[in-house]
Protein backbone atom coordinates (compact mmCIF):
# COMPACT_ATOMS: atom_id res chain seq x y z
CA UNK A 1 0.00 0.00 0.00
CA UNK A 2 1.24 3.28 -0.66
CA UNK A 3 1.14 6.53 0.75
CA UNK A 4 -1.47 7.65 -0.85
CA UNK A 5 -3.76 5.10 -0.68
CA UNK A 6 -2.90 5.15 3.17
CA UNK A 7 -4.18 8.43 3.65
CA UNK A 8 -6.98 7.83 1.52
CA UNK A 9 -7.85 4.95 3.79
CA UNK A 10 -7.30 7.31 7.03
CA UNK A 11 -9.02 10.17 5.03
CA UNK A 12 -11.71 7.54 4.64
CA UNK A 13 -11.78 6.72 8.24
CA UNK A 14 -11.73 9.83 9.10
CA UNK A 15 -14.81 10.70 7.28
CA UNK A 16 -16.78 7.69 9.08
CA UNK A 17 -15.69 8.93 12.48
CA UNK A 18 -16.41 12.16 11.71
CA UNK A 19 -20.04 10.82 10.26
CA UNK A 20 -20.25 8.68 13.61
CA UNK A 21 -19.38 11.62 15.97
CA UNK A 22 -21.95 13.86 13.62
CA UNK A 23 -24.54 10.95 14.50
CA UNK A 24 -23.45 10.68 17.87
CA UNK A 25 -23.44 14.58 18.56
CA UNK A 26 -27.16 14.51 16.90
CA UNK A 27 -28.23 11.87 19.40
CA UNK A 28 -26.43 13.48 22.59
CA UNK A 29 -28.46 16.83 21.26
CA UNK A 30 -31.37 14.79 20.80
CA UNK A 31 -30.86 13.11 23.97
CA UNK A 32 -30.59 16.22 25.71
CA UNK A 33 -32.96 18.12 23.84
CA UNK A 34 -35.14 15.17 25.02
CA UNK A 35 -33.97 15.45 29.02
CA UNK A 36 -34.69 19.65 28.40
CA UNK A 37 -37.73 18.51 27.28
CA UNK A 38 -38.69 15.69 30.28
CA UNK A 39 -37.28 18.29 32.95
CA UNK A 40 -39.52 21.26 31.74
CA UNK A 41 -42.32 18.68 31.93
CA UNK A 42 -41.51 17.76 35.16
CA UNK A 43 -41.51 21.40 36.26
CA UNK A 44 -44.86 21.83 34.37
CA UNK A 45 -46.02 19.41 36.48
CA UNK A 46 -44.21 20.40 39.63
CA UNK A 47 -45.46 23.62 38.84
CA UNK A 48 -49.28 22.58 38.28
CA UNK A 49 -49.02 20.18 41.39
CA UNK A 50 -47.97 23.59 43.63
CA UNK A 51 -50.49 25.42 42.11
CA UNK A 52 -53.27 22.07 43.39
CA UNK A 53 -51.90 22.06 46.75
CA UNK A 54 -52.21 25.73 47.02
CA UNK A 55 -55.66 26.02 45.63
CA UNK A 56 -56.34 22.99 47.90
CA UNK A 57 -55.19 24.70 50.97
CA UNK A 58 -56.42 28.43 49.67
CA UNK A 59 -59.84 26.55 49.61
CA UNK A 60 -59.74 24.44 52.63
CA UNK A 61 -58.43 27.86 54.88
CA UNK A 62 -61.69 29.81 53.20
CA UNK A 63 -63.82 26.99 54.10
CA UNK A 64 -62.95 26.84 57.69
CA UNK A 65 -62.60 30.71 57.85
CA UNK A 66 -65.93 30.86 56.44
CA UNK A 67 -67.59 27.75 58.57
CA UNK A 68 -66.14 29.32 61.77
CA UNK A 69 -67.66 33.43 60.59
CA UNK A 70 -71.10 31.83 60.23
CA UNK A 71 -70.71 29.61 63.99
CA UNK A 72 -69.69 33.13 65.13
CA UNK A 73 -72.05 35.08 63.39
CA UNK A 74 -74.73 32.95 64.59
CA UNK A 75 -73.44 33.33 68.26
CA UNK A 76 -73.31 37.01 67.89
CA UNK A 77 -76.72 37.37 66.90
CA UNK A 78 -77.50 34.46 69.37
CA UNK A 79 -76.55 37.39 71.84
CA UNK A 80 -77.96 40.63 70.33
CA UNK A 81 -80.81 38.51 70.73
CA UNK A 82 -80.46 37.48 74.21
CA UNK A 83 -79.42 41.04 74.84
CA UNK A 84 -82.52 42.00 73.06
CA UNK A 85 -84.64 40.16 75.97
CA UNK A 86 -82.96 41.01 78.26
CA UNK A 87 -83.30 44.53 77.41
CA UNK A 88 -87.26 44.25 77.23
CA UNK A 89 -87.31 42.26 80.55
CA UNK A 90 -85.12 44.98 82.49
CA UNK A 91 -87.35 47.66 80.87
CA UNK A 92 -91.03 45.65 81.66
CA UNK A 93 -89.51 45.15 85.42
CA UNK A 94 -88.56 48.92 85.51
CA UNK A 95 -91.84 49.91 83.85
CA UNK A 96 -93.56 47.83 86.60
CA UNK A 97 -91.92 49.10 89.22
CA UNK A 98 -92.75 52.55 88.37
CA UNK A 99 -96.17 51.98 87.80
CA UNK A 100 -96.24 50.40 91.33
CA UNK A 101 -93.83 53.20 92.99
CA UNK A 102 -96.72 55.42 91.43
CA UNK A 103 -99.48 53.39 93.00
CA UNK A 104 -97.50 53.40 96.15
CA UNK A 105 -97.16 57.28 96.10
CA UNK A 106 -100.85 57.74 94.64
CA UNK A 107 -102.09 55.66 97.84
CA UNK A 108 -99.57 57.52 100.12
CA UNK A 109 -100.64 60.71 98.89
CA UNK A 110 -104.08 59.84 99.59
CA UNK A 111 -103.60 58.04 102.96
CA UNK A 112 -101.93 61.81 103.97
CA UNK A 113 -104.75 63.79 102.79
CA UNK A 114 -106.94 61.64 104.73
CA UNK A 115 -104.80 61.26 108.10
CA UNK A 116 -104.96 66.11 107.31
CA UNK A 117 -108.65 65.41 107.52
CA UNK A 118 -109.00 63.35 110.18
CA UNK A 119 -106.19 65.65 112.35
CA UNK A 120 -107.99 69.14 111.02
CA UNK A 121 -111.41 67.15 111.92
CA UNK A 122 -109.62 66.24 115.53
CA UNK A 123 -107.96 69.83 116.15
CA UNK A 124 -111.77 71.46 115.58
CA UNK A 125 -113.18 69.06 117.70
CA UNK A 126 -110.55 69.65 120.20
CA UNK A 127 -110.85 73.65 119.65
CA UNK A 128 -114.51 72.96 120.54
CA UNK A 129 -113.88 71.68 123.46
CA UNK A 130 -111.16 73.10 124.55
CA UNK A 131 -113.42 76.72 124.26
CA UNK A 132 -116.07 74.61 125.58
CA UNK A 133 -114.06 73.67 128.62
CA UNK A 134 -112.22 77.23 129.16
CA UNK A 135 -116.12 78.59 129.09
CA UNK A 136 -116.98 76.38 131.55
CA UNK A 137 -114.23 76.89 133.72
CA UNK A 138 -114.74 80.79 133.06
CA UNK A 139 -118.08 80.85 134.48
CA UNK A 140 -117.15 78.59 137.10
CA UNK A 141 -114.84 81.48 138.07
CA UNK A 142 -116.83 84.10 137.52
CA UNK A 143 -119.63 82.13 139.83
CA UNK A 144 -117.21 81.36 142.18
CA UNK A 145 -115.83 84.88 142.80
CA UNK A 146 -119.89 85.97 142.82
CA UNK A 147 -119.93 84.25 145.46
CA UNK A 148 -117.18 85.39 147.05
CA UNK A 149 -118.49 88.87 146.49
CA UNK A 150 -122.16 88.14 147.88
Amino acid sequence: MTNDSKLDDLKNKASDLSEDIQHKAKEAKLQAEKSADDLKHNVDAAKLQGEKSFDDLKKSATDHFTEHKEKLDAKVDEIKGDLKDSQHNVQDKLDQLKADASQKLDEAKSKATELKHEASAKLEDLKHQASAKIDDLKKAATETLNKFKD
